[in-house]
């Protein structure tokens, strides 16, 4: 009998393996979410990024901070920033008249740390469109954070906003050098030396010279080996590329040209991957191996999404050419959840589904030498779906998502016999915003009783049910927010 229990536990084990081995891996997160960073603090890794919320640059989502223990597992639990409404329009008068804008938080760079507090470079858009890099200061890198130059005491979310600017431009990304020098980098290849205090610039702005001009944003500074390596992105939506240039002189300085593709990442259509754009480099100490996070297209607009893929480099330091696919690193740590998904072997059904989001684009296969008369230009489209089933699917990047005349949206699964489930973990379209629903469960599919409830619009990921009863159906209504669901899981 134990030869036979163990045998059973390592074919689970293998079988497991196996579907991990298959499993897309990209996108990382289940939301829609660009800009990203990406640093780990004791156990857990922490994602900082841009919230998405398919309404284009002129509103942003409710910034959060995604954590994981494996890398695969990722939640948030409420805002890092406190006190703002997000959907709070502001008027505003300029030379071309009246209008409303919104507070925006755009492309987080890496967060630093030291002597107990955690450094936060972030982009603000005012209303009235001015943007700037600002610094805010936390105890614990999940918040929350507040602006550098807050007064003691004041509650006033905005306290110390103008006196917390670092950068008169966007996207700022800090870099710690090994003699503990500090510097900072944002867009159009401006760089400088940050004070001791890390508050604020010392000395004159450099610009960074690059082989490859025109419009650029999202630097990235690493340290490899002696070499420092600067990242620029280049071009943008479906054509988002990434360049760098090599220094063994200074962060400011001494960079030449690398020898072979000075443009590492750039669109697969093979894989299915456009526009790898503004992103970071995080670095895992344990295993010494280097990954670029990154944005992907997705549909067009604000409705990106995190990629990662591990970066190579040959023997003279250059970084080789990174192709980016949907296949991803997948676990880093030890998996966190290793309970079986009741949902992938499920039918699911739903009150409505949205029509097919279809994306078509020109796409430039050879970055680094393009042919003559756009030669090496190519046609791509894909169509996203919305179907229920796509809820039960284990994947990151599909969803089911209801029609938006759907007044009581609705899904349902049939686990096809009964049995016990423990706990549900739903992760909703645009959590960030919050929401409502409840949940009922039936044997029979007739007679239904609810079982869990979110009856105050709550921001999360993912939202857990506790269910610890026999079933064969679940219905999940949502009641208030975004009536879509990226994963419903379902465990024993």
């Amino acid at each position: 009998m134990l030869k036979e229990k163990i045998y059973i536990a390592c074919l689970a084990c293998c079988l497991s393996t196996a579907a991990w081995s298959q499993k897309e891996f990209n996108p990382i997160i289940p939301d829609n979410l660009a800009d990203p960073s990406v640093v780990k603090f004791g156990d857990t890794f922490y994602l900082y990024g841009t919230t998405d919320i398919d309404q284009g640059l002129s509103k942003a989502g409710t910034p959060v901070v995604w954590k994981s223990k494996d890398f695969v597992n990722w939640s948030f639990d409420g805002s890092h920033i406190e006190g703002f409404d997000w959907k709070q329009g502001y008027p505003y008068t300029d030379a071309k008249g009246e209008h409303t804008g919104y507070f925006r938080y755009w492309a987080p760079g890496k967060v630093i740390t030291k002597g107990g507090q955690y450094y936060l470079y972030v982009t603000f858009v005012k209303p009235d469109e001015d943007a700037k890099t600002y610094v805010l200061l936390s105890g614990n890198p999940e918040g929350p954070f507040r602006f550098a130059g807050a007064r003691p005491g004041d509650a006033d979310p905005l306290s110390g906003f103008e006196d917390s600017v670092i950068a008169p431009d966007i996207d700022g990304e800090p870099f710690i050098d090994d003699d503990g020098r500090a510097y900072l980098f944002w867009r159009r290849r401006h760089a400088s030396c940050m004070q001791a205090d890390w508050l604020h610039l010392e000395g004159r702005t450099v610009d960074i010279q690059t082989a490859r001009q025109g419009y650029s944003e999202g630097p990235v500074m690493f340290k490899r080996k002696g070499i420092y390596y600067y990242i620029y992105t280049l071009r943008g939506n479906q054509n988002y590329a990434n360049a760098y240039m090599m220094s063994r002189k200074s962060p400011l300085e001494g960079f030449e040209k690398p020898e072979g593709n000075d443009i590492f990442l750039f669109s697969s259509i093979e894989n299915n991957v456009w526009g790898p754009g503004h992103g970071n480099v995080f670095y895992d100490e344990e295993k010494d191996n280097y990954y670029f996070v990154y944005l992907e297209y997705g549909d067009g607009g604000t409705t990106r999404q995190v990629f990662v893929n591990r970066m190579e480099f040959n023997d003279d330091g250059t970084i080789r050419t990174l192709i980016p696919d949907r296949k991803g690193v997948g676990y880093l740590r030890e998996p966190q959840e290793k309970r079986e998904n009741l949902a992938l072997q499920a039918d699911f059904r739903a009150s409505s589904v949205l029509e097919p989001r279809s994306s078509e684009v020109v796409i430039e296969t050879r970055p680094n030498s393009p042919l003559p008369d756009k030669a090496s230009e190519k046609s791509a489209r894909r169509t996203r779906l919305f179907e229920a089933a796509l809820a039960g699917d284990d994947s990151n990047g599909t969803c089911w998502r209801a029609a938006g005349t759907d007044g009581t949206p609705w899904i349902m699964v049939d686990l096809k016999r009964p049995v016990y489930v423990d706990e549900c973990r739903m992760a909703f379209v645009h959590p960030a915003e919050g929401h409502c629903w409840h949940m009922e469960k039936s044997l029979d599919g007739e007679k239904w009783e609810v079982c869990a409830s979110q009856k105050v619009q709550k921001a999360c990921s993912p939202h857990i049910a506790g269910i610890k009863d026999e079933v064969r159906y679940l219905r999940l209504t949502i009641d208030k927010g975004a009536a879509g669901l990226w994963e419903w899981k379902i465990f024993r």
